[in-house]
């Protein structure tokens, strides 16, 4: 039986926040370890905790998530960022996705969706709803992602094959056991990858691979 999913929620609508604790215990998949008012609570409170994923609100007092999503990618890059917002127009959810984020929801979702959502992040590293994968799509295709042009190096086919497992969300150790390489080698493609791409996260490399036709999302 597989462990439940370590979560911590960082919502500063109190009752919302209740609600969603309460939600979860009824799904035996997923463990809220933490839940907390602000991103800075949750900075303080989560370097002590074996966290796998965040539910993260934008709107929030002390320290907002937009604040706190750039430290958690900084401090925690292992932890996985789910952006839960009332403000889900294309340039708030492009934004989460471009600052790291790999999962961008509506708080008027269903529980099931949030489930959903936490699974395909923890097992496949992104969840990308119709919405989300709209307003890429609709960047990428006009060209916004301006931060995000393509260079004149080009990956090799070695770099453009560690890529895509990165998009689907293989960890470091798993790409070097499929590719029978050595961990500490994929780190040195990754990275030459990160230079040549200009590509600080793991969501803006995703970017890049939907612009250059290395990965695709439905």
């Amino acid at each position: 039986m597989k462990k439940p999913i370590r979560i911590a929620i960082a919502e500063d609508h109190l009752l919302l926040r209740e609600t969603l604790v309460r939600f979860f215990k009824s799904e035996s998949s997923i463990n809220v370890i933490l839940d907390v008012g602000n991103g800075a609570e949750l900075l303080s409170a989560i370097k002590n905790l074996k966290i796998e994923i965040v539910l993260l609100d934008i709107r929030m007092p002390v320290l907002d998530g937009w604040q706190a999503l750039n430290i958690l990618n900084e401090r925690h890059p292992e932890i996985r960022v789910i952006i839960v917002s009332m403000h889900d127009s294309e340039s708030y959810i492009v934004e989460g996705i471009k600052k790291g984020a790999r999962g961008f929801l509506c708080k008027d979702c269903s529980g099931e969706t949030l489930v959903d959502a936490i699974h395909s992040v923890h097992e496949e590293g992104f969840y990308f709803s119709k919405k989300t994968s709209k307003a890429l799509r609709s960047k990428v295709v006009n060209n916004e992602f301006n931060d995000l042009t393509v260079l004149h190096e080009s990956l090799s086919e070695r770099e453009t094959q560690i890529v895509k497992f990165i998009c689907s969300g293989k960890t470091n150790k798993e790409i070097a056991e499929l590719m029978f390489l050595s961990v500490r080698t994929i780190e040195s493609h990754r990275k030459n990858i990160s230079e040549k791409t200009k590509c600080t996260n793991v969501a803006s490399l995703v970017v890049y691979a939907i612009k250059n036709g290395v990965h695709s999302i439905e």
